[in-house]
């Protein structure tokens, strides 16, 4: 401990009188630099313009031939969820009509609420529950939701604000996985408990059904609803991040433990069989499931049968996500970094690949929606320049349709898009995309995340297109170890305190290998990455400054001696390791960002962002290192608006501000593209 940590540390109780004044003046100090700025204007109400365009892609939730949708405008900036017939939105044409407006619950639930999530009951999907976050973060009130009669369910199923995890059984009953008084929370903030409720009940009256110890992370249950036989419910019990075991219910609410691996994630279930990820070797019945597999395994009254591997990762490959059918399992794969899909379908008393899927395009795909009880997949295909389009894939007849294609935001011409490798600081090559026109000297913003294996994929570039590739810049997305782009191995090569720095590493490397191929000048490039993201990007402004031009650090982990006291940092252990172990200890203080400022080192200007409303990773992380950047002299500015929690939940005003200002930050920052 330094005598700085006690300096900084009532930034840690954010109703501390000297916290909030911090906070609001250095905002406020931001925004009026921001206002000064000739181009913020111009930039935001573009910004602004183009999100609230109507020719963008409605992304929806099929339910029994009608498209739900949430939508933001200028008339409704808290949203409102609406509908359609299917048949409209297919012909595009969509008739939409309005079921709720968000800003209608502020005053129902005293408090200025965001839309966080809606739960339809895919059995009689006009009843729906909402999760109605409060300024926008993790925590939210569930709300029963009569969809038909566009009103609130007198007492039905509602519950108060907290990171509770409450989900359907079935018409008359829910999950409830309760968090909104302290004595239900894990040391990590989430549910340490699982009752279920049938309408009716109050929750005092509810049967509790497991309790996991305080100090594990958290509780979830649900029901999966087989297409093809009877429902399952199903308890995740997390004593770490992803180290996790899981359960049965039967029918008297007894708990059946499975006895599945400990690090695996039950991913589906289809036909009486459960779909398993691996994530470490498994051993079973005399034969080896490699690391990455993706299984489906036989489940009988709690007791696990025959294993079959549907999918073993080669050289690159990895399953980025599942989905099932009424008939058919889907995995999103993953090939060097590039998408493409998967199915097998389960008959004859056995599992069969699909040898002709329709041909989609490459880069990243994602699985928009699957309504249930058919075999039709929504698909949502893009690249860096290309935008994105929404595809209808029916797989018992394979039948690919284009239902929409999202409007171009930039032009495209003379951009390029290469795959580079960087050497590593242990040799490992580490890929990274550029994309931008090739000259030399372009100011260059590389964005990085490098954690909890989770991959960063080619995704259209719509305002970083339009507002910096279109004015010369370049975008690098870099695929550092700790992602999950390779798969598990990826992953694991930096997790944990001994090996986290190779995320920070590889983060340099690719910086370094910009300049040897003359892209980018050190001091015109940005390091940029949130969350963990802001972790890896910060530790490397601080290991190496003169490498670097300028940094944005949004919604940052910085303080990793004290991480785990913080929100939700208890969670994160298997992740980063534990200060507390004097093993780990020294490897998190090498790494954080807080503890490696040194004073009298010039330091290129850094944009630390955090929402008041964040409670997962706690603010202190940004309040403390941008004091820290300021007591020594280092040009740092600190963007701290009051709403949006971790995931930016904000109105398209907020949502907007926020992104102007990096892109003005960075454009004073690194100067003007060379012409």
């Amino acid at each position: 401990m330094t005598p700085h940590d006690d300096l900084y540390r009532h930034f840690e109780q954010l109703t501390h009188p000297d916290t909030e004044a911090f906070a609001e003046a250095e905002h406020r100090r931001t925004q009026s630099w921001l206002e000064q700025q000739p181009d913020y204007a111009a930039l935001r109400q573009d910004i602004l313009t183009m999100l609230q365009d109507e020719k963008q892609i409605p992304f929806c939730q099929e339910h029994r031939a009608r498209m739900y949708h949430f939508h933001l405008s200028a008339e409704f900036p808290k949203g409102v969820y609406r509908v359609c017939s299917a048949a409209s939105y297919r012909a595009g044409l969509p008739e939409w009509e309005v079921l709720f407006s968000v800003a209608d619950f502020d005053d129902i639930l005293g408090a200025d609420v965001y839309l966080e999530g809606v739960s339809h009951h895919v059995e009689q999907p006009e009843r729906a529950l909402l999760f109605l976050s409060p300024d926008g973060g993790d925590a939210c009130f569930t709300v029963e939701f009569d969809l038909a009669a566009r009103q609130i369910v007198a007492n039905g199923f509602h519950f108060p604000a907290g990171k509770n995890h409450i989900a359907w059984r079935d018409a008359d009953s829910v999950w409830v996985c309760p968090a909104w008084d302290e004595r239900q929370l894990t040391a990590s903030g989430y549910p340490r408990e699982v009752w279920l409720m049938r309408r009716g009940q109050s929750f005092e009256e509810a049967q509790p059904v497991l309790q996991t110890p305080a100090e594990s992370v958290l509780v979830h249950a649900w029901r999966y609803l087989d297409g093809q036989g009877a429902p399952i419910d199903l308890i995740e019990e997390a004593s770490g991040f992803f180290s996790k075991q899981y359960y049965q219910v039967d029918a008297e609410g007894t708990p059946l433990p499975l006895g599945l691996p400990e690090n695996c994630e039950v991913v589906g279930y289809l036909g009486g069989q459960l779909l398993v990820q691996l994530r470490d070797g498994w051993t079973r019945a005399n034969r080896r499931y490699a690391a990455g597999s993706l299984l489906a395994v036989k489940l009988n009254k709690g007791v696990l049968g025959e294993a079959c591997c549907l999918f073993e990762p080669q050289h690159g490959q990895s399953v980025e996500s599942v989905e099932t059918t009424k008939r058919f399992v889907v995995a999103s794969l993953l090939d060097n970094v590039s998408g493409s899909l998967k199915a097998w379908r389960f008959r004859n008393g056995g599992w069969e690949a699909v040898e002709q899927l329709p041909a989609l395009p490459s880069g990243a795909l994602e699985l928009t929606d699957q309504p249930w009880g058919g075999d039709v997949l929504y698909i949502a295909a893009s690249d860096f320049l290309t935008p994105l389009t929404l595809y209808s894939l029916d797989l018992q007849r394979m039948e690919l349709c284009v239902l929409r294609r999202q409007q171009p935001q930039f032009d495209p011409a003379g951009l390029a898009v290469q795959q580079h490798w960087a050497a590593s600081a242990d040799g490992t090559a580490v890929p990274y995309y550029h994309i931008g026109s090739g000259r030399p000297d372009a100011p260059t913003i590389v964005y990085a995340y490098g954690g909890f294996g989770v991959p960063e994929l080619p995704h259209y570039l719509g305002t970083i297109g339009r507002h910096w590739l279109a004015r010369g810049g370049a975008f690098v997305l870099a695929n550092l170890r700790g992602g999950g782009e390779f798969g598990p191995q990826w992953h694991a090569a930096a997790q944990g305190a001994a090996r986290k720095h190779k995320s920070v590493d590889d983060l340099l490397a690719v910086a370094a290998d910009l300049a040897e191929r003359q892209l980018a000048r050190p001091e015109r490039i940005a390091l940029q990455g949130g969350s963990n993201g802001g972790l890896i990007t910060a530790a490397a402004y601080c290991r190496a400054p003169e490498r670097i031009g300028a940094l944005v650090c949004e919604v940052p982990l910085t303080d990793m001696l004290r991480y785990p006291l913080l929100s939700a940092g208890a969670s994160w252990l298997e992740e980063y390791g534990d200060p507390a172990d004097s093993a780990d200890a020294g490897y998190l203080k090498a790494l954080s960002p807080y503890h490696n400022i040194v004073a009298g080192r010039p330091y290129p200007p850094a944009l630390i962002t955090t929402h008041l409303s964040d409670d997962r990773v706690h603010p202190a992380h940004a309040l403390k290192f941008h004091a820290r950047l300021q007591e020594n002299g280092a040009p740092s500015r600190l963007y701290a608006p009051a709403t949006g929690g971790h995931t930016g939940n904000a109105s398209q005003e907020e949502t907007t501000a926020e992104l102007a200002a990096v892109l003005v930050f960075l454009r004073h920052a690194l100067g003007k593209p060379a012409k």
